[in-house]
C-alpha cells in the first residue's frame, strides 16, 4: 500500500475523529476551545507547578480575550502574531509576551499527547518569539528610596510592612517568604530555612537582628502557622497603593531582591557571603542582582586611599611627566622578577 495525498488527507480525517458513546463521530479540535482548553490545562496540569498562582492568573487573563472562544480547529500562527504586535502596543515586555505564549504552546502539546489530538498542529511553531528581554537592574535611587520608606512606614496594615522589610533583609522570592513557617525558624541561631526554594533546594538564610525582630512581630500578630499569612493578590494590591503612595514608578516587589542582594554588598559582605543568603547558583547569577553605585565604589576608593605606599599615595599626576614618574612605579624590575618576551620569528 502506497499512500498517496488523497489517502494521507484520509488518515488526518480519520485521526481527527473519536467514536462517541452514542456511536456519533466528533472532530474533537473543533469541538474544543481554547477558553476550554485553559480551563482544562489549569485542572491537570498548572497545580504540579510552583508558579501554579502566577500561571493561574496567565490563564484567567487568556480566557477574557476573544481568541479564548475560538476552536482549536480554528487557531493559526496569525492569530497570536497579531496577540504579540498587541501586547507590545500594550507595553508588555519581551518576556511577559513569550510567556503567555508558552503557555498556549504548552496547552497544545499537552492536548496532542495527552486528549486524543495527535493530528493537532501548534501555531506557536509558527510564530517568531520575541528577543531576550534584559535583566532587570532596577534600583531605588536616594530620593525614592526616602520616600519609599516615609510611604512603608505610613501603610496600615502591619503585616504588609513586616514582609517588605523582611525581604529587603534577607533578598529571599516573595514565595519563599510567604512558604515560611513557624517550625522553619531558629531564632537563637538566627537561621530561617527556606524550603522548595526556586531551585527545588531548601535553603538557610542567616537573619539579620532586624529580620529577627520582623518575625517575632509577625508571630505575635496570629497564631496560624505560616509566618507571613497574606495572599499574593492581597500583597500585590498593597504594594501598588505603596509605590502610588511613594510617586515610585516601574518597581516591582521582586526588585525588592535585586535592591537587597546590592545593600548587601554595600555593606561590606563578601560576594561568597551574600550568595549564601541569595541562594545564587553561579557568581554570574549572583552578579545580575548587583549594581554598586558609582560614587559608593568611589567612597570605598577614598576610604582605602590611606592604606596605599606613602609614596604612591602622594603622587601627583602631572600632564609634564610620564606615569612611571607620577606613581612612583620603576622602569627596572625588581630582580625576583622575570619578564617574558616573545620570540623572534
Amino acid at each position: 500500500f502506497v499512500p498517496t495525498s488523497q489517502t494521507s488527507d484520509l488518515v488526518i480525517v480519520h485521526l481527527t475523529k473519536v467514536s462517541t458513546k452514542s456511536g456519533e463521530v466528533q472532530d474533537l479540535a473543533s469541538e474544543m476551545t481554547l477558553s476550554e482548553a485553559l480551563e482544562r490545562y489549569a485542572k491537570e496540569v498548572t497545580p504540579t507547578k510552583k508558579g501554579a498562582e502566577q500561571e493561574l492568573r496567565r490563564i484567567r487573563a487568556w480566557q477574557k480575550r476573544p481568541l479564548a472562544s475560538l476552536k482549536l480547529s480554528l487557531l493559526t500562527a496569525a492569530h497570536f502574531s497579531e496577540f504579540k504586535k498587541e501586547r507590545e502596543n500594550e507595553g508588555k515586555s519581551a518576556n511577559t509576551i513569550r510567556l503567555d505564549l508558552m503557555l498556549i504552546s504548552a496547552v497544545f502539546k499537552k492536548a496532542r499527547k495527552a486528549w486524543g489530538m495527535p493530528y493537532l498542529k501548534n501555531p506557536i511553531a509558527g510564530v517568531e518569539l520575541p528577543g531576550g528581554s534584559k535583566w532587570r537592574d532596577r534600583r531605588l535611587d536616594e530620593a525614592e528610596a526616602q520616600r519609599f520608606h516615609r510611604a512603608l512606614a505610613q501603610q496600615s496594615d502591619e503585616m504588609f510592612k513586616l514582609i517588605v522589610t523582611f525581604a529587603l533583609e534577607t533578598a529571599a522570592r516573595l514565595s519563599e517568604i510567604l512558604r515560611l513557617r513557624r517550625t522553619d525558624l531558629h531564632v537563637r541561631r538566627r537561621i530561617a530555612i527556606l524550603r522548595d526554594t526556586k531551585n527545588g533546594e531548601n535553603r538557610g538564610v542567616p537573619l539579620s537582628k532586624c529580620a529577627v525582630e520582623v518575625v517575632e512581630r509577625a508571630l505575635s500578630l496570629h497564631d496560624g502557622e505560616r509566618v507571613f499569612p497574606m495572599t499574593r493578590v492581597q500583597l500585590y494590591r498593597s504594594w501598588r497603593k505603596l509605590c502610588d503612595s511613594a510617586r515610585i514608578e516601574n518597581f516591582r516587589f521582586h526588585d525588592l531582591r535585586h535592591e537587597a542582594t546590592s545593600r548587601l554588598l554595600e555593606r561590606g559582605l563578601t560576594v561568597m557571603e551574600v550568595q549564601r543568603i541569595t541562594g545564587h547558583k553561579t557568581l554570574a547569577m549572583l552578579l545580575r542582582y548587583t549594581q554598586m553605585y558609582d560614587n559608593h565604589v568611589v567612597a570605598r576608593l577614598d576610604a582605602t586611599e590611606d592604606k596605599r605606599t606613602p609614596d604612591l599615595a602622594a603622587a601627583k599626576l602631572d600632564d609634564h611627566k610620564p606615569l612611571t614618574e607620577a606613581c612612583q612605579i620603576s622602569k627596572t624590575p625588581p630582580s625576583n622578577v622575570v619578564l617574558f618576551r616573545p620570540r623572534k620569528p
